[in-house]
């Protein structure tokens, strides 16, 4: 395990200076890791389903590259919310995030409605709820894992879909929730791309 820059630095065979010169610290590294493999997931999601789909599918398909993103990545997840880092890493981590849901509610345009439109806050409270609920199932599976069972992120891609807001999503409170076809259109969509 690392415990500084300069391990890590060593460990990849660049110089202090070097790593230095990309990142304040571990803080900023383990920051910019996160939000590189959530933005990829999300990324990913929106250029999938960007090719004529209605806004709130993309919105949805966005979620579910996401839970399948965090399934996938288990491991590293999981053992990052053990790590001691500063409130700055989960901040940089809540910014992605907050960066991501913008570009959804401002192409959802009049769907969203008038209080919220082009609030940072709006974008913040979507972003936090969708961490909650990631980190909630990180926790309760742990055990899961470790026992070597094959993880499933159905339940929290459902979570998400259901508490994200109805006219953020397209799904009213009574609709069902499409998330066992969504997460295996997700995990196909991954696996039809490399890593």
């Amino acid at each position: 395990c690392f415990h500084s820059g300069d391990a890590i630095g060593q460990a990849a065979g660049v110089s202090r200076a070097a790593f230095y010169s990309h990142f304040s610290g571990l803080d900023d590294l383990v920051g910019a890791m996160l939000s590189q493999m959530l933005d990829t997931a999300w990324a990913r999601g929106t250029e999938f389903k960007d090719q004529g789909e209605p806004v709130h599918q993309r919105v949805r398909f966005g979620y579910g590259m996401l839970a399948a993103h965090i399934e996938r990545h288990h491991s590293f997840l999981r053992g990052a919310l053990d790590w001691k880092f500063s409130h700055r890493t989960y901040m940089i981590l809540v910014d992605t995030m907050v960066e991501l849901h913008e570009v959804a509610l401002d192409r959802l345009g009049e769907d969203v409605p008038a209080p919220l439109r082009g609030r940072d806050t709006t974008a913040r409270a979507i972003a936090g709820a969708a961490l909650a609920l990631a980190n909630r199932w990180l926790l309760d599976t742990e055990q899961q894992a470790a026992d070597g069972e094959a993880l499933d992120a159905t339940e929290l891609l459902e979570s998400l879909l259901r508490t994200a807001p109805p006219w953020y999503t397209g799904l009213a409170p009574q609709d069902p929730v499409p998330a066992a076809e969504l997460m295996e259109a997700c995990r196909a969509a991954r696996s039809a791309e490399s890593d």
